[in-house]
Formats: C-alpha cells, sequence, structure tokens
C-alpha cells in the first residue's frame, strides 16, 4: 500500500463507497454526473496505475487502489440534486443548478472582494459591478466544480461560499508573495501575511502525495510559513 492510497482512502470515498452514503447505486451516480447534477471524482486510478484529476492531468499511482474517488462532501451535492429533481424535475435541474450555483458564487465573490481582498476584474474603483468579470469568474468555476477539481483543492467544499473563500484567500496569498516565491520579508509584512497563510491552511485541501509538490499548500503554506516566521524572529533578536 502506498502512501497515495492510503491518503485516498483517508480523505476520500470510492464510488461504491460514495454510493452508500448517499444510499443510492453506482448508476445513479453515474447518471447524476452525466447530467451535470453532480461533480465528477476528484481523482480516477486506472488499472494500469495512474492517476488521474483535472488539475494534475496523468502521474504515477504504484500500489494504490484502482477507481474513482469522491470527495465525502459531494455527499451534500447529491441532496442538493435530488431536492432539484424532486421540486423541478430531472430535465430542468441542472439548469437550476447552475443558476443556483452561479448566484451563490458571485454573492460570495462580493462578500469576499469587501472583507478580504480586492478584485478588480469584477468591481470598479468606485465598487460598481463588472457583471462581464464576475460572470467569467463564476462560468469557470462551475466548470471546475463539474471537473470535481473542488473536491481536490478544497478543504471542505460543501457549499459555493467555502470553495470561493479557498479561491480567493489563495488568490491574495499569491499576489502578496510572488506566488510564494518571495524569499524575504519584513517583519511588518510577516505579520500580517501569517494570518492569511493560516486561514489558506484551514481552507485548502492536503493534496495527495502524487501532486503535493506542486500543489498551492506546499508553496503558500509549508515553503511560505517559516519563511515568514524567520522574518518575525529575526526582528526580535
Amino acid at each position: 500500500m502506498s502512501a497515495l492510497d492510503l491518503y485516498l482512502k483517508k480523505h476520500y470515498l470510492n464510488k461504491a463507497q460514495f454510493a452508500a452514503a448517499c444510499l443510492c447505486t453506482e448508476a445513479d451516480i453515474d447518471g447524476l454526473i452525466q447530467a451535470q447534477l453532480l461533480a465528477a471524482p476528484s481523482y480516477v486510478v486506472t488499472d494500469n496505475a495512474k492517476i488521474l484529476s483535472a488539475v494534475f492531468g496523468e502521474m504515477d499511482a504504484d500500489n494504490t487502489s484502482a477507481g474513482a474517488y469522491f470527495h465525502p462532501a459531494n455527499v451534500v451535492w447529491h441532496t442538493l440534486a435530488l431536492q432539484l429533481i424532486d421540486q423541478h424535475g430531472r430535465d430542468a435541474a441542472p439548469a437550476i443548478l447552475k443558476e443556483n450555483f452561479i448566484r451563490d458564487f458571485i454573492a460570495a465573490l462580493t462578500d469576499m472582494h469587501h472583507s478580504t481582498w480586492r478584485l478588480d476584474d469584477c468591481f470598479t474603483g468606485d465598487n460598481q459591478t463588472v457583471v462581464s468579470g464576475l460572470m467569467q469568474r463564476a462560468e469557470f468555476s462551475w466548470q471546475h466544480f463539474l471537473l470535481g477539481t473542488f473536491g481536490l483543492c478544497v478543504a471542505h467544499p460543501v457549499s459555493v461560499s467555502a470553495i470561493v473563500r479557498k479561491e480567493i484567500l489563495q488568490e491574495k496569498l499569491s499576489h502578496l508573495t510572488e506566488n510564494g516565491s518571495k524569499e524575504n520579508f519584513t517583519s511588518a509584512e510577516a505579520k500580517e501575511l501569517l494570518p492569511i497563510v493560516d486561514a489558506f491552511a484551514e481552507a485548502a485541501m492536503w493534496f495527495s502525495p502524487a501532486e503535493y509538490t506542486r500543489s498551492s499548500r506546499k508553496r503558500l503554506v509549508d515553503d511560505l510559513r517559516p519563511r515568514l516566521l524567520a522574518a518575525i524572529a529575526l526582528t526580535a533578536i
């Protein structure tokens, strides 16, 4: 059993487990994914020892159980899909799910713009909305939702607001630290950045051993935090 296998078993459900958690069949899961009422698995491990994801592509997966792997939070989205089907019918439900996702995404972006990080592509200098910018972000994120991206990179993707929080914290940190590559910080800068790093660490997934070295967690938390702590400690000497 590999470290990757252990990670997937700890943090994800294979399709049989996911179907059981949703009290349905694997065929039901496949049907909802095909209808764009449920996100695709975040990882797929093939019989020839490869792991596939929409974010990182194909990587080696030796000694790892083949199968499709879903974040447990998808049970919440499965329940929502069934509610929409019950309320509106199966044919109408996919469009309503997308409409609600985009509405909630724009609302969450607006909140994060005012509270956390200015989104210049979505709001003017006097805070008037730029509809094209908001819609571009929302549509892009909807496609990644369907691809299972947020089940890979968001720790608790149980809501649109949780997804947006992780994405905007990452955007803010990336901007302020040159995407994690900045080496030197003043003590004041470090003290300002540490709470953002901590918030992002809480919002982001841990990432599997397959892609960890390329992940935002490594770049913006595990590599960055020691440099910030060192900057603070150096000033205290």
